[in-house]
């Protein structure tokens, strides 16, 4: 049987130290070996540097020191849980760095924990969360806050009622498998501009959900809302939901620019852990 294998990408702050926590919780449930990784903020170039140079100007001993008693703490962390670890230390660009990591380890989910963006920085700048959600072709959770597995109980699917998300509302299943899902919402968002009651065509699609979903205690929702992000947010503090799931679509970069990424939308602004599905 394949190793469930999690990715957490850590700066050691108190958002990276959600991650972590997650990444336990729910490494207890799917049995999962966890791997820290830490890219240190050095130049891209970094490995074209001499030995000497990279020693004396890049990382000096004591920072690699503390990065690797920091990451030691988090495998001695993962290992009291009972669970296996391995740790990643790289310098240079953050991104091909963990498609490298990628390319050697099959990773079954990458944990992150984030601060969100807002303003201008959400489009050109970006958190590193929305970076690996734009870029890398995994099924991606990022956290703001701690997240308990016994709060995993109210949850929601969000979709456009494509048939290409029934694979991603699968995968979405598989993860919940273990944990104690009182309720299972789907939920697709309205944003026209005269909003219209659901068809029997969009009825018809939520059901389709729903049967596949049919061990689940499952809701079906047609939600009408300005955006798809503020449909998903309001959506969910009405309802108290504990995790939102999504089926990650790739979009063409310069649609992205100007009209956002409804993903990457609900991934900056929801308070709430939100898992972005690639299949």
């Amino acid at each position: 049987m394949k190793s469930h294998k999690i990715l957490v990408p850590t700066d050691f702050s108190v958002f990276s130290d959600f991650a972590l926590d997650a990444a336990i919780e729910i490494g207890k449930k799917h049995s999962s070996e966890i791997h820290l990784y830490h890219s240190a903020d050095i130049p891209e170039d970094w490995e074209d540097l001499s030995a000497e140079k990279k020693y004396k100007d890049q990382i000096n001993r004591n920072i690699a020191l503390k990065v690797k008693e920091k990451l030691e703490a988090g495998e001695h962390k993962i290992k009291e849980a009972g669970l296996q670890s391995s740790k990643h230390f790289t310098g240079g660009n953050f991104l091909h760095n963990i498609n490298e990591i990628l390319l050697e380890v099959d990773f079954d989910l990458i944990i992150m924990g984030s601060h969100g963006t807002s303003g201008k920085e959400e489009w050109f700048i970006g958190s590193n969360a929305q970076k690996v959600v734009r870029k890398i072709h995994k099924n991606v959770l990022v956290v703001k806050q701690p997240l308990k597995s016994n709060r995993v109980e109210n949850v929601v699917f969000v979709t456009g009622l494509n048939k290409s998300d029934h694979e991603a509302f699968r995968n979405f299943l598989k993860f919940l498998e273990p944990f104690d899902v009182k309720e299972l919402n789907i939920l697709s968002v309205d944003t026209s501009s005269f909003f219209i009651q659901p068809t029997i065509l969009m009825k018809s699609a939520l059901q389709d959900f729903a049967n596949i979903a049919k061990d689940f205690n499952v809701k079906t929702h047609f939600f009408k809302d300005f955006t798809v992000e503020a449909g998903v947010r309001h959506f969910s503090a009405q309802k108290n939901i504990d995790l939102i799931g999504v089926s990650n679509h790739s979009r063409h970069r310069i649609k992205r620019l100007f009209q956002g990424s409804n993903v990457e939308m609900i991934v900056n602004h929801s308070q709430i852990p939100v898992l972005s599905i690639d299949y």
